[in-house]
Formats: C-alpha cells, sequence, structure tokens
C-alpha cells in the first residue's frame, strides 16, 4: 500500500485547503522528504493522516480547528487521503467536521461526516460504523505506532527497561497475533452463545426412559392379564350362582331368599309375635276388667237419667216437707231485728205475705215427681255414677282396633313363616335349602369382590395407558432434542477443538514471529548502532515481549545501561524489525527521527534505514537533522522533497516542493 495524495484543510495551520502528492520513483520505491521548522505543522501533516482514517472526538477537532476560521465563525475541518491498495486499487477516504451556522458553537454541534470512494465508486455502507469497519480492516489501527512514529515514540520505547510489555497488544497485532486472537474470543462467545438454554440429552438419558417405558408397559401387560382372570372368575362365580338359584327353584319352588333377607324376616317375625302378645294381654286385661259392665253400656244414659230423677224427686220432698218453716224463717228474717218496711204489716197483710211465700216454695212440685224405682241412698247413687264414668273412661272401646290388630299380625306372622319355612320337609330338603342358600351367598360374595376388583383394575389400566402415551411423548421429544444436542454438542467440541488448534498455532506463530522479530531487531541494530559489539545477543521472550540485551560474555545487559543515542538506535531497530516481520506493506512516516542522535548514529540513519526502511517513506525533518551534509547523501534515493512553510502572519502553513536550500 502507498499514500497517493493528502488534502488537509482548517486543521491548526492549514488554514486553507492543502494538497501533498506523494511522488514515486521509477522503480516504485518512494522515499519523500518533507523539511519544515518548528510548528511549521510536520506533526500535524501526520496527524492529519491518522485522523482521516480513523476520526477522533469532536473536542480534539474542536480545539484543533484553525483559530482565524474559528474566529470567522467558519467550523469546518476536512482530510483527503488517497492510497493505493497492493491491488492496484486506489481508495480515497474523506472525513469532515462542520458545525455550520451556529451562534456560540460547542464542540456538540460538530458533525462527523466520511466518505470512502473506491476506484472512482462511492463505497455504499449502511451505517458510518460499517465505513470505519472498513477503513480499520484495511489499515489496522493497532499496527500504525509502528509505521507512524515520532521522535517522542521512539524515546518513549528507548526510555524504558519495559516498554515493549506495555505495548504487547500492538505488537501482536503488528504480528498479526491479534487478529488470530480475536478468531479465538469468537469462537468462544459462539460457543458460549450455543450453551445459552442447552440441555445436553445424553443417551443414559436416553435410556432411562425407554426402560421407564418398558417397565410401565410390562406392569400394564400384568394388569390387563390379572384383568382377564378376574373376568373369568367373575364369569365364573355368575354361571354358579345362576345354576344354584335354578335348582333352588327347581326344588323348593320358590324365589331363593338371600340370608340377610331371611334374618330380616326372621327378625321381623320376632317383633310380629310380640306384639301378638301384647295385644293379646291388653285385650283379656279388657275383657277381664271392664267388658261384664262394657256389655251393659247401652243401659248407663238411661240408669243415670233415673237416679237424677229419683234425687230430684227427693230434694223436692224435702223442701216441701220444711215449707211453712222456711216461710216463718223468711218472714222473720224480714222483720228482724228491724222490718223492712216503714210501715208495719198488719195481720191480714202479714198473712197475704206467708201465703206468697209458701206459694213461692211450693211452685212447681210434683210436676218432676218420680217414683221411687231404685230408691238408691245419695251415697250408693253417687258410686253407681263414678263407676259407670270409669268404665265410659275405658280402653274397653279400643278392643276394635286391637282385635283388628291381631288379626293383621296373624296374617304378617303367618307370611314370615312361609318365607322362613321353605316347603322342605325332609332334612335332606333342609340341607340341601342351606347348602344352596350358602352357596348362593359365597357367589354374590365373590361377585361383588371381583366387580370392585375389575373396577379398581380396569381404572389401574387407563391411568397406565395415559401415562404410557406422555412417557412415549417425552421419549419424542427427547430424541428430538437429543438430535439436536448432538449437534450442538458436536459444534461445541468442534469450537474447542479449534479454539484449542488457534492456541496452539498462536504459541507457535508468537514463536515464530518473535524469533523472527528478534533476529530482524538484531540485525538491524547491529546495522545501525556504532557499538554494535557491544551486545552479542537481543533474546524476546515470545509471551511477554519483554527484550533482553546480552554482551559477549551472556551477561545480561540494562537497556538503561545503554546511551540515549543506542537507546534511540535500538527503538528504531525495534520499529524497522517489525515492519519487516509483520510483511505488512505500508508506508512508514517518520517525524524527527535523528534530533538526540550524534553524527555517527545519524550517519547509520540516513545512510542504511532511510533507503530500507520500506518501500514508501516519507520524513518529516528540520533543517538541523537532514541538513545539507545528510540531503546529499539522502538525495539519490529521494523521489521527491517539499518543505511546510509556516507563515507567521497569517498563520497558516503552506506546502512547497524542494527542500529547505532549493528556493
Amino acid at each position: 500500500m502507498r499514500f497517493n495524495r493528502l488534502a488537509i484543510e482548517g486543521y491548526k495551520s492549514f488554514r486553507y485547503s492543502t494538497e501533498i502528492l506523494f511522488p514515486t520513483s521509477q522503480d516504485g520505491k518512494s522515499i519523500f522528504l518533507i523539511g519544515g521548522m518548528n510548528g511549521a505543522g510536520k506533526t500535524s501533516f501526520m496527524e492529519a493522516i491518522n485522523l482521516c482514517l480513523y476520526g477522533a472526538k469532536a473536542d480534539l477537532i474542536f480545539n484543533a480547528i484553525n483559530r482565524q476560521e474559528k474566529a470567522a465563525g467558519n467550523l469546518s475541518v476536512a482530510f483527503e487521503l488517497t492510497l493505493e491498495t497492493d491491488e492496484g486499487v486506489e481508495i480515497i477516504v474523506k472525513r469532515a467536521w462542520s458545525a455550520g451556522a451556529t451562534p456560540n458553537p460547542k464542540p456538540k454541534d460538530l458533525e462527523e461526516r466520511l466518505v470512502v470512494i473506491r476506484d472512482g465508486q462511492r463505497v455504499s455502507f449502511q451505517t458510518k460504523q460499517m465505513w470505519q469497519d472498513f477503513i480499520r480492516a484495511l489499515i489496522p489501527p493497532g499496527i500504525t505506532p509502528f509505521f507512524f512514529f515520532d521522535g517522542e515514540k521512539i524515546q518513549e520505547i528507548a526510555a524504558d527497561d519495559h516498554s515493549e510489555v506495555r505495548l504487547k497488544s500492538s505488537l501482536e497485532a503488528a504480528l498479526g497475533i491479534e487478529f488470530i486472537n480475536r478468531l479465538t474470543d469468537d469462537l468462544l462467545y459462539i460457543k458460549n452463545q450455543e450453551r445459552l438454554g442447552h440441555v445436553d440429552i445424553s443417551d443414559a438419558d436416553l435410556e432411562f426412559k425407554q426402560s421407564e417405558l418398558k417397565k410401565e408397559r410390562g406392569k400394564l401387560e400384568r394388569r390387563k392379564k390379572e384383568r382377564t382372570e378376574a373376568q373369568e372368575d367373575l364369569d365364573a362365580f355368575r354361571q354358579q350362582y345362576d345354576e344354584a338359584k335354578k335348582r333352588f327353584q327347581a326344588t323348593f319352588h320358590t324365589e331363593p331368599e338371600a340370608r340377610e333377607t331371611m334374618r330380616e324376616n326372621e327378625k321381623k317375625r320376632i317383633q310380629a309375635s310380640n306384639r301378638l302378645g301384647q295385644v293379646d294381654n291388653e285385650i283379656k286385661n279388657l275383657c277381664e276388667k271392664i267388658l261384664p259392665l262394657a256389655v251393659a253400656g247401652k243401659l248407663f244414659g238411661g240408669l243415670k237419667r233415673r237416679i237424677e230423677a229419683e234425687r230430684g224427686s227427693i230434694q223436692q220432698d224435702a223442701i216441701r216437707d220444711n215449707a211453712a218453716a222456711l216461710t216463718q224463717t223468711l218472714i222473720q228474717a224480714v222483720e228482724e231485728p228491724e222490718p223492712l218496711y216503714r210501715v208495719p204489716l198488719n195481720a191480714g197483710q202479714r198473712t197475704e205475705l206467708k201465703q206468697r211465700i209458701l206459694k213461692l216454695l211450693q211452685q212447681g212440685m210434683g210436676l218432676n215427681e218420680a217414683r221411687a224405682v231404685l230408691n238408691l241412698s245419695e251415697r250408693e247413687a253417687a258410686r253407681i255414677l263414678h263407676r259407670i264414668e270409669e268404665v265410659e273412661s275405658s280402653d274397653i272401646f279400643r278392643i276394635t282396633s286391637l282385635l283388628d290388630e291381631k288379626r293383621n299380625l296373624d296374617a304378617e306372622i303367618e307370611r314370615l313363616d312361609s318365607t322362613l319355612q321353605p316347603s322342605a320337609s325332609s332334612a335332606n330338603e333342609r340341607e340341601l335349602f342351606e347348602q344352596l342358600q350358602a352357596e348362593m351367598e359365597g357367589c354374590s360374595t365373590q361377585i361383588g369382590r371381583k366387580s370392585e376388583q375389575l373396577r379398581l383394575l380396569n381404572e389401574d389400566i387407563l391411568n397406565l395407558e395415559k401415562r404410557l402415551r406422555e412417557i412415549e411423548t417425552e421419549i419424542s421429544r427427547l430424541y428430538e432434542r437429543h438430535h439436536v444436542s448432538r449437534e450442538k454438542a458436536e459444534f461445541i467440541a468442534e469450537c474447542d477443538t479449534i479454539a484449542s488448534l488457534l492456541g496452539q498455532f498462536i504459541v507457535r506463530l508468537r514463536q515464530n514471529k518473535v524469533h523472527l522479530l528478534q533476529e530482524k531487531t538484531f540485525e538491524m541494530y547491529r546495522q545501525l548502532s556504532s557499538k554494535s559489539g557491544l551486545i552479542k545477543d537481543l533474546l524476546i521472550d515470545p509471551k511477554t515481549y519483554e527484550v533482553s540485551l546480552h554482551d559477549r560474555h551472556g551477561s545480561a545487559i540494562r537497556k538503561s545501561g545503554l546511551s540515549a543515542g543506542e537507546k534511540e538506535i535500538f527503538a528504531i531497530s525495534l520499529l524497522w524489525g517489525l515492519a519487516q516481520t509483520s510483511q505488512l506493506r505500508l508506508p512508514i512516516i517518520i517525524d524527527t527521527p535523528l534530533s538526540r542522535l550524534d553524527s555517527s548514529h545519524r550517519q547509520h540513519i540516513v545512510h542504511d534505514y532511510f533507503p530500507n526502511a520500506g518501500e514508501q517513506v516519507v520524513i518529516l525533518s528540520t533543517d538541523t537533522e537532514v541538513d545539507a551534509t545528510y540531503y546529499a547523501q539522502l538525495e539519490p534515493y529521494l523521489s521527491g522533497a517539499g518543505m511546510l512553510v509556516f507563515d507567521p502572519r497569517q498563520e497558516l502553513t503552506a506546502f512547497q516542493p524542494g527542500y529547505f536550500w532549493e528556493h
């Protein structure tokens, strides 16, 4: 890859659009020397390439906008880099920031715009991130520090004994190991994603379910066999019952009664007999005590009326016999002690009064007079009336219902006797009766038991058949999952295998790459160092990238023990070795590499490094680094030279062809 053109506008001192064309010699190599005094824009030139390729935060761009343009309200920065790939494809990368017409703009107002043109055709990407990924894949940012570097980078590597360790990720990127590491990480990520929600179904799981299915099927078969046997037993008992019943009916000409029914009928007969005894006793008692009197019950009404009539006639006779005395007693009661009337009665009046009272007392007598037939005393009459009342209030009149109940009980007992006493007359027949009854009862018991057993077996069979269907469904699903599980397991195993192989490959690649880097760096160091005899060996740890130097006796030499110039030579050698080891044909841009080197080291750099650092080398130098002497030595290798000229009055940088003294 090579750079053909760079355009800068609005960035730091590059106020106006500045275009720099990278020249190429006839042999295809290019060593382009760009001169510039301090502050002329050499660092800005190298920054512009990085910003064009990878972009930057808005704050950094906002602070780097040309001050004159920012003061004028023009917040616009633009870069354009034209490069050519090893395949001859031309790619133009355009990146710009602008804030538009915004009063008092802020960094956040800057809007970034990126355009990529390939062979004259704008590359279509859906998002800016895809554009950026395309460029990052074209020139990985991790390796640019080893191709685009300045004196500060060299001093940073040179000043620290363990700087290589801290540059490990960049070194791996330069050696191409980073991509393999990323591939390994992607594989592990994919493997972990496959593991998410994955349930491993093993052959043992399937065998377990199959054994469970077999066990349940065996249980179902046993239940069905038991059901068949129970059904046969039930049919046999039913047949035996029917045969016994037919024999009973044929022998005794009646329907067989069950033991329970017979016991119930016997119980009813005992109850009926007991009640019949009670009824007989009640009837007997009534007959013995009340019945003789009750026979004359129809005469009770006339007898009571006769007794009352005679009792009234006796009372009238008593009143009549005492009427005169009662009259005299009443008159005395009217007159004594004080007469009730004011004027005393004369004799005639008194006689008249007596006659009236006597008449009242004797009034009605003789009308109800009855002839004494019974001629009972009052005591005898009261006793007879009391006895009649006892008879009338007794239970003698229930005797009819008692007699009806007795007849019903007799009939019920007769009916029960007929059921309890079959027509068996002989002992053999009674024995046969008992035998058939026992046989039918035993069959009935067994029929009930077998019927319940069949019900339970049918229920158990239904549950087992349902369970079998469930297990078969589970097994079907397990087979599907097992198939997927096996594919996933194989895929995961392949990921592990590939990751393991990549790990082994990384180890070997790192060893090879580090070994090659070690050789190239040591070769470059011996070529550039003025004290190459001091260091006899250079080793790089393949894991940590830590560099150790050794003298001719094998003793370790600390890098900090080297002179400042030797350190920088070592750093340049490491960068050179990295560029060659990576086998990436990227341009090398070096900014002020000679500032701290003595003339001897500068001679080696100018004579040995610059012409051989790469196919395209861009050197940014002051007039004191590559002076007239070094320029004369370097000129045969140059494909072109130019200068960055800074105008302090306008605070702008312009590019001019030709080195310092060529103007």
